[in-house]
């Protein structure tokens, strides 16, 4: 059972933004439930954090520690182990939390005698091209985030803190193996923190994205090994078996397959289809993101494949032919650019409670194609991230 009274130590890594921990401290003094003190992590190369701490009046006893290089999820580690509380409260330096947080959030572990409670963040712009970002990217809703969860200390040291030496992806890799241990847990409906500090830039975006893409993947990798040999397969078939003939030399191999393009073309078409109609959502139920990110580009090369050869291949070039379809290539290109700017522009803002006002009559284009660049940007940054020694373990997870 809980105490009746609980200290809570809140824990807030920082890099740079000694605007944003301004309004941070103050919001954490105006909590209803006050915690017992503020743990910061400071790991920018100036002394500007320090200084900002000097200038702000708080109530709450602050623990200024200052680190060399360290990503978020090791400067939260780090803050934990100087905790000297029993619960954990986590921050993010940009993240300003509602003055119901931690007065709530008790309230939680009281009446449902749990053992945590997640965080519950909402992005929001402050500028047209932010609203772009939050419209093809966050929505309107609010995420269940690691910023804002409170657990107890022992705990977070049992589950083995948050996995480190990556970039992102190491929160939710966190969040999803508590509940897998089996803690009891819980997400409220209602926002409880906002985020201010989306890309004010589509260059800063870009970058942005690339890099959480490419520390994405190699987590991915690193918790989903057994399902790499697998999706490398998958990919690898797609480029492989269509040349199969010319790698083995044709006729005069006892390995020569006639026909082999058609016949695996059609064996695609045929599985992807019945793949749809059969279970459309299988993607979802693949538990390993890696493994599943690697089946979707699996499918999209193949199905290039299909389109780039069905010319040659079906219709022989023959322009009589009733299979020959002028400038196939460009037109699947075409398609999947326009779906793609639909979906980002449309479906996804819509889905996620973005203002129809703020999309229509033609923003949903432009918002279309900030979030086509940015998924063209996740692209190459996950590839990349997949091939980055994917056997090298993070640190933090199982100590």
């Amino acid at each position: 059972m809980v105490k009746s009274e609980i200290k809570i130590s809140v824990i807030i890594p920082i890099l740079n933004n000694a605007e944003s921990l301004k309004k941070v401290i103050p919001g954490l003094n105006e909590q209803v439930y006050l915690p017992s003190e503020i743990v910061i992590i400071d790991s920018t190369k100036g002394e500007e954090i320090e200084d900002a701490i000097q200038e702000i009046v708080s109530k709450v006893p602050i623990f200024y520690t200052k680190v060399g290089k360290a990503f978020p999820y090791e400067a939260t580690n780090l803050g934990a182990e100087k905790a000297k509380h029993e619960w954990l409260a986590f921050l993010d330096a940009t993240t300003t939390p509602e003055t119901t947080w931690l007065s709530d959030y008790v309230s939680f572990i009281k009446r449902e005698n749990i053992d945590i409670v997640f965080g519950v963040t909402k992005y929001v712009a402050q500028t047209r091209f932010q609203a772009i970002i939050r419209a093809c990217t966050y929505g309107g809703i609010g995420h269940e985030t690691a910023p804002g969860t409170l657990m107890r200390k022992e705990d977070f040291f049992r589950t083995g803190r948050i996995i480190e030496g990556v970039r992102s992806g190491g929160d939710i890799e966190w969040r999803n193996r508590l509940k897998i241990l089996g803690y009891s847990w819980f997400t409220p409906s209602k926002v409880y923190l906002t985020y201010t500090a989306l890309p004010t830039s589509l260059r800063e975006a870009v970058k942005k994205f690339f890099i959480y893409q490419l520390h994405g993947a190699k987590l991915d990798v690193q918790n989903t090994v057994k399902s790499v040999y697998l999706a490398l397969l998958l990919v690898l078939s797609a480029i492989i078996i269509p040349k199969w003939n010319s790698l083995v030399g044709w006729e005069s191999s006892p390995l020569y397959m006639p026909n082999i393009t058609k016949i695996y073309l059609s064996t695609l078409v045929i599985f992807f289809i019945g793949l749809l109609i059969i279970n459309k959502l299988l993607l979802k139920k693949i538990a390993s993101p890696f493994f599943s990110n690697m089946l979707k580009t699996a499918i999209l090369i193949s199905l290039f494949y299909v389109f780039f050869r069905w010319n040659e291949v079906i219709a022989g070039w023959v322009e009589d032919s009733v299979w020959y379809i002028p400038n196939i290539t460009k037109i699947y290109v075409l398609s999947i650019l326009l779906a793609s700017i639909i979906y980002r522009g449309l479906y996804f803002p819509l889905k996620n409670k973005i203002e129809k006002e703020f999309l229509f009559p033609f923003r949903w284009i432009q918002v279309g194609l900030v979030g086509l660049l940015l998924d063209l940007a996740k692209t190459p940054g996950y590839i990349i991230g997949s091939l980055m020694i994917p056997y090298k373990k993070g640190k933090g997870k199982g100590k």
